[in-house]
């Protein structure tokens, strides 16, 4: 029996067997493009941006932050700390210069590995998102998340949030360090430390 005089459903199935292979074997090759060695900083480099200064986009950070990245992006995945953060807030007329990270590990939360959210897709031009805990330079200010993106373009956004305390009931701001913190930081890689 000639393909000419197979049944409909047959002959669709067969002219799509090419396509779906075609499919599988590009499915297989980006599976096997999740390599993302090449954003890991060498000696002497480090990842530098300032923090995105539209208002709406910020709480808890001043327009003047400015932050820079080490990364092992070979070590995204494993259980020790991929790199460290920190930010720079340089000083102004009533304010001095400010240091919320200095070298703040970016610790893996380990149960987040069993989690859809180890996977968290954050649109296109993103290759690979990742959520880290990060300890401020100050012990007694609470620990914030950030939030990695690889991006496409090879630079690498870092969203630092933390969600902050309730106003007391007396209708008092928390102290700073208790505050709501969302920071959106796009970063580049340079020669250097950033210039702090």
């Amino acid at each position: 029996m000639s393909c000419a005089a197979l049944p409909g459903p047959r002959r669709v199935a067969l002219r799509l067997a090419p396509l779906a292979l075609a499919g599988a074997l590009s499915a297989g090759a980006a599976a096997g493009c999740d390599d993302v060695s090449r954003f890991s900083t060498a000696d002497g480099e480090a990842y530098c941006g300032a923090i995105t200064l539209g208002g709406a986009f910020r709480a808890g950070l001043s327009p003047r932050v400015q932050m820079r990245l080490w990364l092992d992006a070979d070590a995204l995945d494993g259980p020790e700390p991929p790199g460290a953060l920190w930010t720079y807030e340089a000083p102004d007329g009533a304010t001095p210069e400010r240091r919320l990270l200095d070298g703040a590990s970016l610790r893996p939360i380990g149960a987040l590995a069993h989690d859809p959210l180890s996977r968290l897709e954050l649109g296109e031009g993103r290759e690979r998102n990742a959520i880290y805990a990060v300890s401020a330079s100050d012990p007694e200010v609470e620990p914030l998340l950030a939030i990695l993106s690889l991006r496409t373009d090879g630079s690498v956004e870092v969203r630092l949030l933390r969600p902050g305390r309730e106003p007391l009931a007396s209708g008092e701001a928390p102290g700073e360090g208790q505050r709501q913190v969302f920071g959106n930081f796009r970063l580049t890689r340079r020669t250097g430390t950033c210039g702090f």
